[in-house]
């Protein structure tokens, strides 16, 4: 009898090893992390920037490498009087002593009458390129490119369009002198959703003296990738939103409808591009920003739906597993001390993670309502650092 207990008593405890190793290693693959349970209070986000009123609704990030300084787009969407925004969109500055400054007001799009300034991003020539969207006031092709002539880390007030007949241009990036963006709306007929990636040679841009018109409806040979929405959760139909590249060169990019990340090459034998899917997780049902930090080897998620941001390591040679987990996740808030407020955006800078709030409240996200303050939220990322530098000198088994 008490040999028989004492088997099940063992039994028992193996069996419980056994399912803690299996909680981790999922937990590893796509369950929470460190912003989680005891650890949680190591990465609270803190505010780092109260915007006035003119800049409720702050959006696209970009970061000067050169000078530190973080350009930021705030296009304004929300309070909106008898159909025109009370106010202008902006493109201001921050510089690493978190001091804000607007630089401009943008001019409207004369069919609109309205712009609508998203992801922002240095050209090789050291303008700024800035994807204008047009999508939430016609939904007819009218987004654009522009660029926004700058010197001396100042824009001269010249600001020219260089691709027009998008549909929801959302973010845009230079990498090996081309210029990729996404579209997170195409509005194919009899699909619920679908997101694009466009693709454009520097010298398309760099040498033109007309702006590029992209043909519709998909038929355009600039419209690389074509990836269609899940009908999940909250049932939204956005695709291709978020974009970044690691130091190997592969350009990632996520839905915001679903969550689901992709990443993206370019053969360079024939010059065509591969998209493959890499992270499908229904806990992670939203991607709005990303940023990859090289300092960490990571890459940044801003998860509007939770008010979260995860964190994913990018795809190694050869293949496309990823691990993906939580780095903070709040309730419903104001903004108030720099919690979360629909994070869209964010970059890295000196080891800080800086975080735009777009507190522009869709159905089924956390966030129920446009409300003061109006933030940008910092995380001290050094507790993360160092935990990947441990790994990192610890033995693979």
């Amino acid at each position: 009898m008490k040999r028989t207990m004492l088997l099940t008593v063992l039994f028992a405890a193996v069996l419980a090893m056994a399912s803690t190793m299996i909680m981790a290693q999922q937990s590893q693959r796509t369950g929470q992390g460190p912003g989680t349970g005891q650890n949680q209070d190591a990465f609270k986000p803190k505010l780092y920037v109260n915007l006035p009123d003119w800049c409720h609704n702050p959006d696209g990030m970009t970061l000067c490498e050169e000078t530190g300084m973080i350009y930021l787009n705030c296009p304004n969407f929300n309070l909106m009087t008898d159909g025109k925004k009370e106010f202008a969109p902006t493109l201001s500055s921050i510089d690493k002593d978190g001091k804000f400054e607007k630089l401009l007001e943008y001019p409207p799009l004369e069919e609109t009458g309205q712009c609508g300034p998203m992801g922002l991003d240095f050209g090789p020539d050291g303008n700024l390129y800035v994807c204008d969207n047009q999508y939430f006031h016609d939904k007819d092709h009218k987004s654009r490119i522009l660029c926004v002539e700058m010197k001396e880390g100042k824009p001269t007030g010249k600001i020219t369009p260089v691709v027009k007949g998008l549909k929801l241009a959302n973010a845009v990036m230079w990498h090996e002198n081309e210029m990729w963006v996404t579209d997170t709306c195409l509005d194919f007929p009899g699909e619920f959703g679908v997101g694009g990636l466009w693709r454009f040679k520097g010298d398309e841009i760099l040498k033109q003296t007309q702006p590029l018109k992209m043909l519709p409806n998909g038929q355009d040979k600039h419209l690389v990738v074509k990836e269609s929405v899940k009908k999940i959760g909250r049932e939204e139909a956005s695709g291709a939103d978020g974009m970044t590249v690691d130091k190997n060169g592969v350009i990632y990019f996520g839905n915001f409808g679903d969550g689901v990340m992709y990443a993206v090459t370019v053969d360079k034998t024939n010059d065509s591009v591969q998209c493959t899917k890499i992270l499908d997780d229904e806990r992670f049902q939203c991607c709005d920003g990303i940023f990859y930090d090289a300092a960490c080897d990571l890459i940044f998620i801003n998860d509007s739906q939770k008010n979260a941001i995860h964190y994913m390591t990018p795809i190694r040679e050869g293949g496309t597993r990823v691990f993906c987990r939580t780095l903070w996740e709040n309730d419903d808030t104001d903004g108030t001390d720099g919690l979360l407020d629909q994070p869209c955006e964010c970059v890295v800078r000196d080891g800080k993670m800086i975080i735009a709030n777009f507190d522009w409240p869709f159905p089924g996200l956390k966030n129920t309502a446009v409300d003061k303050p109006y933030t940008i939220s910092v995380i001290d990322l050094a507790p993360l650092y160092e935990r990947m530098q441990q790994r990192q000198r610890q033995p693979r088994q």
